[in-house]
């Protein structure tokens, strides 16, 4: 079987990560950025905690992660926790959404994975330089509400508060076959993009997709099992997939795990990105030119809120980029929303 490979793209202020299976297609992605790398908690990381407040009402207790800030724990009625007490705890689903950490007990002397990262352990690590076009493809589709699925169609995906909606659009499709084979044919097509979009997105929650029609219980028995396995393959467990309802609709659940990527790139209403991201971005653009070109003289150009964010919140960032490439940096900001590089002359 072919390994799975890491794109690691290591820029000063973030790095973007993504996991490729054996088909070289992206399944998952891993952000890591400068200031909130020392404090997020993030999946699978243990830390020693103390009990703040019991929450009888809530089924269990908020604690407190020295450096980390706070967390929810579950705990059992018969449970002897008292508030002050010292525990040791492990990440069971990062921040998301206003909502706080979820964290278990967890016993020093015992090992836990959970089997959503399981895919990046043994994978080989391919290091790629500022602004590589398969990391930055990942990323997009990450973020993009309408996807193409393979052999033709799209796939748009919209988040609510309530659930995330899927529809499937035949546009683009040729199929041949009667309506019942074509249906099932782009239906699962669909399911298997959406399985490792989910995985891209890092999302969970609810799901309702509508499927093209016709779906018959026998079709309808295919693209549930198609889904699950879609969704194993890529490590993604404890989904609970009804089949199509009679108006064609399929329902899943999914538990939540990681913070949405979405949420970590964008403004809360998920539209526009914040300006760290902008920022982040400008500084993307700004190493792949200097890279480039070692002796040039290059300005990078930001949308105002970014290139506030850079000098009143990350100042470190330019020391950073000038020991690396040198004294040979200005920033400027522009009333363009995207960032710009250019020479300097």
């Amino acid at each position: 079987m072919t390994q799975n490979r890491i794109l690691r793209e290591s820029c000063i202020g973030e790095t973007r990560e993504v996991l490729l299976n054996g088909a070289g297609l992206a399944i998952a992605l891993r952000l890591t950025r400068w200031r909130d790398q020392d404090t997020r908690l993030t999946l699978g990381s243990t830390h020693e905690a103390r009990v703040r407040t019991l929450e009888p009402a809530l089924g269990g207790a908020f604690v407190e992660i020295v450096g980390k800030g706070e967390a929810f724990l579950r705990v059992p009625r018969d449970s002897a926790l008292t508030e002050g007490q010292a525990i040791s705890v492990l990440v069971a689903a990062e921040a998301r959404n206003g909502k706080l950490p979820r964290v278990i007990a967890h016993p020093k002397e015992k090992t836990f994975e959970d089997a959503s990262l399981t895919p990046w352990h043994g994978a080989m690590i391919e290091d790629v330089p500022p602004g590589n076009p398969e990391v930055a493809e990942a990323f997009e589709s990450a973020l993009a509400r309408s996807i193409q699925i393979p052999h033709g169609g799209r796939l748009h995906i919209e988040r609510t508060t309530a659930l995330c909606a899927v529809d499937i659009d035949t546009s683009g499709r040729t199929d041949k076959g009667s309506a019942a084979s074509r249906a099932l044919r782009i239906n699962k097509d669909a399911c298997t993009e959406l399985a490792r979009q989910i995985g891209l997105r890092q999302i969970g929650g609810l799901f309702v997709v509508d499927c093209v029609a016709p779906v018959n219980r026998e079709s309808g028995r295919k693209l549930q099992e198609a889904t699950q396995h879609a969704l194993t393959s890529l490590g993604i467990k404890g989904a609970n997939i009804l089949p199509p309802s009679s108006l064609g609709l399929m329902e899943m659940s999914l538990p939540w795990k990681q913070t949405p990527i979405a949420e970590r790139i964008l403004t809360p209403d998920l539209t526009h990105p914040t300006p760290e991201s902008l920022c982040l971005s400008g500084i993307r653009l700004l190493e792949a030119e200097a890279a480039a070109d070692r002796m040039q003289r290059l300005t990078l150009q930001l949308p105002t809120d970014a290139h506030l964010w850079l000098t009143q919140e990350a100042q470190p960032l330019q020391g950073a980029i000038a020991g690396k490439y040198g004294q040979r940096f200005t920033y400027e900001t522009s009333t363009s929303p995207t960032p710009i590089v250019y020479r300097t002359s």
